[in-house]
């Protein structure tokens, strides 16, 4: 006997309705009258294939996936639509590089094991630190270090980046700009080449100090103390003038007209000996050597007797006679006194001369410094006492010396029977007299000048006779 169920056909309907295919359902008997073993050999009954079994004989009852039963051929069946769980929708089991991502499990999965392509051979996302070079990627150290040789922007460490790569870089600070304190990825340095803004002045990347930037990476200036060669000559550290480096940096020297205090007593600026500073940058003083304003003679001691006084007056005046002639064109007073300073220059004799001639416009008393010292001839010979005793008309003995100390020459004109003469065209009293040669500037023969007897005492010393201005006569020369 056999009795029916319908829960089979019940299923059917509802597989088809979800499956969207149907076939005619088959009724099973749920249980078997007859045969009693049951073994699904075709027997009646069994479900192996008999008619009314619904079966074929393989024990397959038209299998489905996502029926939830596991079916020969399927590797799961968890009875749902879902894909991304450990059973596909093809009843599957869910694995790496079967192109569907398994929720919780994977990160990723793009159907394929090949690393590098933003999803790993394990379906992990692959990112910057994962350890595999990816597109795009310049390095991946597996870490997030950023000071090693890959940063954890998977980039190659460089100079620039922001990151301090330890053991190569001292700083970084993301700029290629060397005006700051990181300069190259070096902590800025004077010295370094580059100018650090605000703290250095110049940076030639040397620790010379003697160039144009200093060790300091300071401009090199005066003052700073420390000698730029090939422009300064010293540098002390200052500014002042009367030390032994002057402000302008140059050494102090005499006549750089800045006083080295210690050193100078005083500087003037020039080379002149004749004024209150001397060449040697000492101050004038008698005894000096230098014949200053204010001094007659200065012999280079302040020793009494020797010609020049501790005071540097004249202790006597030099007078002679020149051992050369000259007609009456002297060249004015002027060229006479030149030739009485050439004359004392070729005998030796110390200080500066004037001729003892008249003009119209002056005479010896007028234009000689009057002397409070007596006059001698160069051999030593006093001639007067003083200007007073040589002008009073008559001296201690004549006038008969040379420049040299030997007697006057004789000339080719005669005055009181003598022939040893002289051009002076002045009186015994220093005044003008009566004869000049036109201010001694002529030679003309019809012209004529006072002469003088060299071998006189008397008046005719300096006034003897008018001769023409065209005879060579020697002139008279005083000490001034």
């Amino acid at each position: 006997m056999r009795t029916t169920r319908f829960d089979a056909a019940l299923t059917a309907s509802l597989l088809c309705s979800m499956l969207g295919a149907c076939v005619e359902p088959i009724i099973e008997a749920s249980s078997v009258g007859t045969d009693t073993t049951g073994d699904g050999d075709g027997d009646p009954g069994d479900g192996d294939g008999d008619p009314g079994d619904g079966d074929t004989g393989d024990g397959d009852t038209n299998a489905l996936c996502g029926d939830g039963i596991v079916d020969q051929g399927e590797e799961c069946d968890d009875g749902n639509p879902i894909d991304t769980d450990a059973c596909t929708n093809a009843c599957t089991a869910a694995v790496c590089g079967d192109g569907i991502v398994q929720e919780g499990v994977e990160g990723c999965d793009d159907a394929n094991d090949v690393d590098g392509d933003g999803c790993s051979a394990t379906c992990t996302l692959e990112s910057c630190g994962d350890g595999v070079v990816q597109a795009m990627e310049e390095c991946d150290d597996g870490n997030d270090d950023d000071t090693d040789a890959c940063t954890s922007l998977c980039a190659t460490a460089t100079c620039g980046d922001g990151f301090i790569y330890e053991g190569v870089e001292e700083c970084d600070d993301a700029n290629m700009d060397n005006a700051d304190d990181c300069a190259e990825c070096a902590v800025a340095t004077c010295g370094d080449g580059f100018i650090h803004e605000g703290v250095e002045e110049c940076d030639d990347g040397n620790t010379d100090d003697n160039d144009a930037c200093t060790a300091a990476c300071t401009e090199a200036v005066c003052g700073d103390g420390i000698v730029y060669e090939g422009v300064e000559e010293c540098d002390d550290g200052n500014m002042e003038d009367n030390d032994g480096c002057v402000g302008v940096c140059t050494l102090a020297t005499c006549g750089d007209g800045l006083v080295n205090e210690g050193a100078e007593e005083c500087d003037d600026a020039n080379m002149d000996n004749t004024d209150d500073c001397t060449n040697a940058c000492t101050a004038a003083t008698c005894g000096d050597g230098f014949l200053q304003v204010g001094e007659e003679c200065d012999d280079g001691n302040v020793v009494a007797s020797d010609g020049c006084a501790p005071d540097c007056d004249w202790e006597s005046r030099i007078a002679f006679v020149t051992s050369t002639t000259y007609t009456g064109d002297l060249g004015g007073l002027d060229g006479a006194d030149a030739i009485c300073n050439a004359r004392a220059a070729a005998a030796d004799l110390p200080g500066t001369y004037m001729a003892w001639l008249s003009t119209v416009q002056s005479s010896p008393s007028t234009r000689f410094t009057p002397s409070a010292v007596p006059y001698y001839l160069p051999e030593g010979t006093k001639v007067a006492d003083n200007w007073s005793d040589l002008t009073d008309g008559t001296l201690d003995f004549a006038m008969a010396r040379t420049e040299f100390g030997t007697p006057s020459i004789n000339t080719g004109a005669s005055c009181e029977g003598s022939v040893r003469l002289a051009r002076t065209g002045t009186t015994a009293f220093g005044t003008k007299g009566p004869n000049i040669c036109n201010n001694f500037t002529s030679d003309n023969p019809d012209y004529l000048g006072t002469i003088a007897r060299t071998t006189s005492e008397t008046e005719s010393w300096s006034l003897c006779a008018a001769q023409s201005c065209s005879t060579p006569l020697p002139i008279y020369c005083f000490q001034q």
